[in-house]
């Protein structure tokens, strides 16, 4: 699996979008944002010229912020995915934001798998299960492999 390397920051109407340092696809939704097909268009956008469409990547969303997902941007992310990501991991402890996910969840079957978690650390525990099946030592030593 290629890693890509580290990005600088993107910016839409509703996220902020990188490569980190581990290769790891980062977005952090803005606080009130709305995630509509055309903001779900532009980050995707992103992913394509960050090379995520030739590389497939872990995804790795901070949804901790009060934020809305419309219909149609649900739907174009769920077609999508698919062409990018690996797995995508959401972390957030916004009740609202975990039951609209979990709603979501049951009722469109992912071709790409996706988790929600409470802590980065979590998610990045989960996420490294799919790169390799020997996840770095410094997350077994602190706890964060189940």
């Amino acid at each position: 699996m290629m890693i890509l390397p580290a990005s600088e920051a993107y910016q839409t109407k509703s996220a902020t979008i990188r490569i980190d340092e581990e290769g790891f696809l980062c977005v952090h939704v803005h606080e009130d944002a709305e995630l509509n097909l055309e903001e779900m268009e532009n980050c995707f956008n992103i992913y394509r010229q960050l090379g995520c469409a030739d590389h497939k990547v872990l995804e790795i969303i901070d949804g901790s912020n009060d934020f809305k997902i419309t219909k149609e941007g649900r739907e174009y992310a769920a077609e999508h995915a698919k062409e990018f990501f690996i797995a995508s991991a959401l972390v957030t402890t916004n009740l609202a934001v975990r039951l609209v996910f979990n709603f979501f969840s049951k009722f469109h079957n992912a071709e790409v798998p996706f988790r929600l978690f409470k802590t980065d650390a979590e998610a990045r525990a989960w996420l490294y299960e799919f790169r390799s099946p020997d996840p770095p030592k410094k997350l077994r030593k602190e706890g964060f492999l189940f």
